[in-house]
């Protein structure tokens, strides 16, 4: 199934994205606006702003400043420019906005957007809020919360139009009618059997075009399912395989759930994304920059405590061919050349197969490949680059032993720096540790100790 929607604001008269020239505003504008207190300018800008754009101007600000923006849009924007706000930036508002105000954007935005907005918040206030709001929203909520957090099932909504399989096109159009007014973005129309199993979907084109009296059995099509236990990088993979725009999901025995639209995908696609980026630095994937010291210094401190401890054990390393070292200075020099290399190329095939675990592409199946590809490229690198810093240790020093030492250290490093790059994230995967966060540190510490090791022992056994 392949659905092209173009993405367009509900009204282009009303608002613009602040790319289009002709309507480009700078948040310094609506900054400069807010501080001179013209309100009355201000809130003629926000009507022509674009929710998405007024989100990324209130995240940027103070919690006072960003009431006072949010409070000065049309009440119905509202409701957009609240989802389109980072979960943080959502749950700080909870306690400054008046809960007649919460349970109004609430009320119209899809099931799903409410659900993240209600599980990041201290269950009390939740509480509060799900008891404040109507009863269907509040039970469509309590019902989704009840999936396993990072599931399909907690990332599907309860906004969609379905039809029964012995009944016409006219059935089927009606109900996409009267779904279509409180709910955006209605791709097709679902299927189902009395006792509510999917059975396929119906394009809005092949509805459209077929007679009111045609049966729905007669033009539906088969449909790919998701399964609501499924893990949410694997939807997003589902996604992309099969090039959707919304999805169903079903239980165990084929029971219509709920769907996924793409647009929530593509929030996944983005978080992880950025969580393995701030793991691969040793950094917690829910530290911002609102975050406080103590915070961050918690997150970081356990895996810099775990650097310092190995970069000891690199240090014992060195500090064992001292009379080497002290015999020859000059490879004092030379020792964090073979080391940062091993270091370099151990982190090019930790960033590989991370990127590969994280795609699907590299399972616990077919580790043998990523394996044996880290080792070949290991033993060419090392080659081309042992021989190149031979020739210019043997340029610059004059010295043909020390030359080949280097450049065999520099070999043998690369060969372990592929080896080690690729087979720690499939380790740490195996016994269920994020890879992104915790290879890189046991790479450098292999490829820094084996790089002195073989380096200073491979002169001390040949040099002197």
């Amino acid at each position: 199934m392949k659905e092209t929607i173009p993405f367009k604001p509900e009204s282009e008269e009303k608002f613009l994205p602040s790319q289009d020239k002709n309507q480009y505003l700078t948040s310094e504008l609506i900054h400069s606006l807010l501080e001179t207190k013209n309100f009355i300018e201000l809130k003629s800008h926000l009507e022509r702003l674009h929710p998405a754009d007024i989100a990324e101007i209130i995240s940027s600000t103070d919690i006072d400043s960003a009431l006072e923006i949010f409070r000065l849009v049309e009440q119905e924007k509202q409701k957009t420019t609240f989802v389109e706000l980072s979960e943080e930036t959502q749950s700080e508002f909870v306690g400054y906005l008046r809960l007649d105000e919460i349970a109004y954007i609430l009320e119209d935005i899809s099931s799903d957007d409410a659900t993240n907005f209600i599980s990041e918040i201290e269950p009390e206030k939740a509480e509060e809020i799900l008891n404040s709001i109507d009863k269907k929203d509040s039970e469509k909520i309590r019902s989704l919360m009840s999936f396993d957090e990072y599931t399909a099932g907690r990332l599907m909504n309860y906004d969609y139009a379905v039809v029964k399989e012995n009944e016409n096109a006219s059935k089927g159009i009606a109900n996409l009618r009267k779904v279509a007014k409180s709910t955006d973005n209605i791709y097709i129309l679902y299927v189902i059997s009395q006792k509510g199993i999917l059975r396929g979907y119906v394009s809005l084109k092949d509805l459209i075009l077929a007679h009111h009296n045609t049966k729905i059995s007669k033009i539906m099509k088969i449909i790919q399912t998701i399964h609501y236990s499924t893990d949410q990088e694997e939807v997003a993979r589902f996604f992309k395989k099969y090039d959707l725009v919304s999805a169903p999901v079903v239980d165990d025995e084929n029971k219509f759930l709920g769907r996924i639209t793409v647009d929530d995908v593509m929030d996944i696609v983005d978080e992880e994304a950025n969580e393995d980026m701030l793991r691969l630095g040793g950094v917690g994937e829910d530290e911002k920059l609102k975050t406080s010291v103590w915070e961050s210094l918690k997150r970081r401190i356990i895996w810099l405590g775990l650097n310092l401890f190995t970069a000891m054990i690199v240090s014992a390393v060195v500090s064992y061919f001292e009379e080497t070292i002290q015999k020859l200075v000059v490879l004092a020099t030379l020792m964090p050349i073979v080391a940062g290399m091993g270091g370099n190329a151990g982190t090019q095939a930790i960033t590989i197969v991370v990127r590969n675990l994280a795609t699907g592409e590299l399972t616990l199946y077919n580790w043998f490949l990523a394996v044996k590809k880290e080792f070949f490229i290991g033993v060419l690198n090392g080659f081309v680059l042992g021989i190149i810093i031979f020739i210019l240790t043997f340029i610059v020093k004059s010295d043909f032993k020390l030359s080949l030492v280097i450049g065999s250290a520099m070999l043998f490093n690369l060969i372990v720096a592929g080896l080690i790059g690729s087979v720690v994230p499939l380790i740490l995967k195996f016994f269920k540790i994020d890879p992104a966060i915790a290879s890189s540190i046991f790479v450098t510490f292999c490829t820094d100790s084996f790089g002195f090791f073989c380096f200073l022992g491979l002169a001390k056994l040949f040099l002197y």
